[in-house]
């Protein structure tokens, strides 16, 4: 036991970047056994609709096969994209494989997109590149936002809070997130847990969130889609990743990769689907992520689909935890359960 602790909790090695490897960036697309075949795909379908817009190469980080045979149907099903495969057991989460993806190839620059992700604008991954290509940045990703668990932790416990003033009483919050946890879409970001199970998580994650999170505004980008140069990710002391906390303060606590990154004098920005850039004090205004009606988004996942088939009951609750008093949601557009853009 003790020797496997000591294994996952040692720090992930990435060598310099290898030669010759930095012409295109890398498109790293999270494959999960457990989701099945179809979530391939969508994403499969999603990139043929929209294309990246510049050469790139495709890899496929496939999490949970035993062996290429055992991926064979997903494989043959995306064959036209000639994508490269690195297979990983099924354990850990997006980011930790994405570490060790990038400690496998050792490519210049890469985007990451996990399982839900689905480009939704034609020249998406040029659009990243080119920002990334800024000087003194680190990363750039699709969307961010100022989301605070430990404020929400505070709103939810009834004490003071940058959410008292702009959420909605907490049981019309409760009723709304019970609303998103039943839709297909949202199962995996929320699921359900037994009342008392999750009273006591509380209890013990507590001290811990309140001390591992900033305060509303909590600047990040999101982890869903974001791309990064290989030299950002070496000054980053990355471990294995196995928990939904770890990957969550990864994302949004104190010590983030974004908060990490401008600690060392790099940026992490927004890119909106005309290849604009915002700086976190921005993000708000590129109408990416719970705001408008994301018009300006370049890839969608599960948490965006749940803004778009939200009521403006919803929208404005999602909006307001993610961006506070700037929130500007507008209503619904029609939106069919099934729409595969994510919109």
């Amino acid at each position: 036991m003790r020797a496997s602790r000591a294994w996952r909790r040692r720090r992930l090695t990435i060598r310099p970047a290898a030669a010759g490897h930095d012409a295109v960036p890398c498109l790293v697309h999270l494959v999960r056994k457990a989701n099945g075949l179809d979530w391939l795909r969508e994403f499969a379908d999603a990139l043929r609709l929209h294309p990246p817009g510049m050469d790139h190469e495709l890899v496929f980080a496939m999490k949970g096969f035993s062996s290429p045979d055992d991926a064979r149907p997903y494989l043959d099903a995306v064959a036209d994209l000639a994508p490269r495969t690195l297979f990983f057991p099924d354990s850990g989460f997006d980011l930790g494989i994405y570490f060790a993806t990038a400690a496998r190839l050792r490519r210049g620059r890469y985007c990451f997109t996990n399982s839900h992700s689905r480009p939704v604008s034609d020249g998406w991954l040029s659009r990243l590149d080119s920002a990334l290509s800024r000087p003194r940045v680190g990363q750039v990703g699709a969307s961010g936002s100022w989301t605070s668990n430990s404020s929400s932790l505070m709103y939810w416990m009834g004490l003071p809070s940058a959410y008292t003033p702009v959420m909605p009483p907490r049981t019309l919050f409760r009723e709304q997130l019970g609303a998103i946890r039943v839709e297909r879409s949202s199962i995996d970001a929320l699921k359900v847990d037994h009342p008392y199970r999750m009273r006591l998580k509380t209890i013990v994650e507590v001290p811990r969130t309140l001390l591992g999170y900033p305060q509303f505004p909590a600047p990040h980008l999101r982890s869903n889609v974001f791309m990064i140069t290989h030299d950002a990710l070496r000054e980053l002391p990355l471990l294995a990743v196995y928990s939904k906390l770890e990957t969550s303060m990864l994302e949004s606590g104190r010590k983030s990769i974004t908060r990490r990154l401008q600690q060392n004098g790099l940026a992490s920005l927004v890119v909106d689907r005309a290849g604009t850039v915002y700086a976190p004090e921005q993000w708000h205004q590129s109408l990416t992520f719970w705001q408008g009606d994301q018009e300006g988004l370049l890839v969608a996942d599960n948490q965006t689909l749940a803004y778009a088939r939200g009521d403006l009951a919803r929208r404005r609750l999602l909006s307001a935890s993610a961006w506070g008093r700037h929130a500007a949601p507008t209503g619904p557009r029609a939106v069919s359960l099934d729409d595969s853009e994510y919109m």
